[in-house]
């Protein structure tokens, strides 16, 4: 069996995908998203699907790394991981690399999934029939109908009667994908356009809808107690990386008692002592590519459960490929019982076929084995900016 499972060849594509909205937050303006799409092949011929960011730094680590899977066996995934970094230290590259790692090894559940003729959730432990995975979907800073500059956009944040089309928009959306969680990307410029903006999406959504509040550690400490304390009556899900760090966030969840979730806090496995011995969020957001891959992320959650604390999956743009693995994570894992990240709505194409449309705000775990998706060759090649074939 190691021998017809040996990696022959990866080939990497980045692909830069058009998004239906210019996504503003306190990190980005940017109206396109770019990522690596990741094709494995070993010796009888299995081709397993992964994906990483798709940024230079990103895509040339991953071109750094994979010419050391191939000869490996794809069913030996561990080993491939204790090769790359038996230890945060061994991983000289950080997030970087974790990214990296995180989307080869992808490609190699894919691949385990197909050869052993099983879903990826199957490998996880969850073979029957699953539930669809209900999504949360990212919404802008402000409203935009073309590219801006970091000035122009602030200088709109004087009118806070332009509020209201963040609240038009999310209605829209909830009206024709059936959403009900929505989370909104604070531009951590204005905490008077933060309230007026909570407050038009909680009027537009109802009482029921789940909306977060995602600065991305934008806020000051203080200022971020003094925001949550304002946006209490909008009654936000949680407050995801209101401030920066373990500490700020501690401070935070002491003075208000909100929920308080973090992607940006505890992000790797020696940030768990320190976030367990300072406890600064209610749940960890954790992200496959952050965590080094599914074994990374789903080692994050044996963890949380010993400690109580809840887990969540986070996700922005990618393509379907990535979509997928959220969508087995979260099929596999009970302990992830809120809306899952996806920012698949925004997508103005995708790479893959198999995966279902998004329905009741949720969307159906694909059935076939492995990711259960398939790359649609024409439509990669027409997003593809950049390739790389390693053997």
């Amino acid at each position: 069996m190691s021998g017809a499972a040996t990696v022959r060849t990866v080939r990497l594509r980045r692909v830069q995908l058009q998004l239906g909205m210019v996504y503003v937050s306190s990190m980005y303006v940017m109206a396109t998203t770019e990522r690596t799409v990741i094709e494995v092949t070993l010796a009888d011929g299995t081709v397993g699907l992964g994906e990483t960011l798709g940024y230079p730094d990103c895509y040339d680590a991953t071109t750094r790394l994979a010419p050391s899977l191939v000869g490996r066996d794809a069913m030996d995934r561990a080993g491939f991981r204790r090769s790359f970094a038996r230890s945060v230290f061994d991983n000289r590259q950080g997030r970087i690399g974790w990214s990296a790692f995180a989307g080869l090894e992808l490609a190699l559940w894919d691949a385990a999934g197909k050869r052993l003729g099983l879903p990826l959730r199957a490998l996880m432990g969850a073979p029957g029939p699953v539930p669809p995975v209900p999504l949360c979907c990212p919404l802008p800073a402000v409203a935009l109908a073309q590219p801006a500059s970091r000035a122009e956009i602030a200088a709109g944040y004087r009118d806070l009667s332009r509020t209201a089309a963040l609240g038009e928009l999310a209605a829209e959306l909830s009206a024709r994908h059936g959403f009900r969680a929505f989370k909104y990307k604070s531009a951590a410029s204005s905490a008077d356009w933060d309230v007026a903006a909570m407050g038009a999406l909680r009027e537009a959504l109802g009482p029921e809808a789940a909306i977060r509040i995602d600065p991305n550690a934008g806020w000051p400490t203080a200022a971020a107690v003094r925001l949550a304390e304002r946006l209490r009556p909008h009654t936000p899900e949680w407050l995801e990386d209101p401030c920066d760090d373990r500490e700020g966030l501690a401070r935070l969840r002491g003075a208000t008692g909100m929920t308080v979730a973090t992607n940006m806090a505890v992000i790797q496995p020696d940030h768990i002592p320190a976030a367990l011995r300072l406890p600064g969020a209610d749940v960890w957001l954790g992200d496959v590519f952050m965590w080094g891959g599914i074994e990374g992320w789903r080692d994050m959650a044996a963890a949380a459960a010993l400690f109580g604390v809840e887990v969540a999956l986070h996700s922005l743009f990618e393509t379907g490929i990535a979509t997928a693995a959220n969508l087995h994570l979260a099929a596999a894992h009970p302990a992830v019982r809120r809306a899952t990240d996806c920012g698949a709505a925004w997508l103005s194409s995708d790479v893959v076929t198999g995966l279902g449309p998004i329905r009741d705000g949720a969307m159906a775990v694909p059935d076939g084995p492995g990711l259960g998706v398939a790359l649609d060759e024409a439509a990669t090649a027409a997003v593809t900016t950049e390739e790389r074939r390693i053997t």
